[in-house]
């Protein structure tokens, strides 16, 4: 299983590793879906350690996803930083673009973690 999501007091980390199986992109838009019922304001951290080729079918929902629960997420996620070794320019302009909450696309585990530590939500420590 190469899709995991934990929680860390005000921090969901969704994680994508090797070695990804059938179920992986199931279990990622599943994981989606539970970040977005989240209860309390938090950060998101999500880090491709390798890349998830998504189906049509999956990439279609995971696009519905983003849809379906913008306004959620931003009266909860105060802040999004995607790690990925392949991070872009564009890359950043089409997340930031998604929601109202900064977002950071970066290489970098530790500029992603210096930049959801500045977000926390209030009475949250790093």
């Amino acid at each position: 299983m190469a899709v995991h999501l934990s929680r860390e007091e005000q921090i969901l980390s969704l994680t994508v590793e090797e070695p990804v199986g059938s179920g992986d992109p199931d279990r990622y838009l599943a994981a989606l879906d539970e970040i977005a019922e989240a209860a309390a304001p938090f950060v998101l951290r999500v880090t491709f350690r390798t890349r998830l080729a998504l189906p049509q079918e999956q990439r279609k929902a995971q696009n519905l996803w983003f849809k379906r629960t913008r306004q959620r997420m931003n009266a909860l996620c105060r802040a999004v930083a995607i790690v990925r070794k392949d991070a872009s320019e564009e890359m950043q302009r089409t997340f930031g673009g998604l929601w109202r909450f900064p977002v950071l696309v970066t290489d970098s585990d530790e500029e992603a973690g210096a930049f959801l530590a500045t977000h926390l939500p209030q009475g949250t420590a790093p």
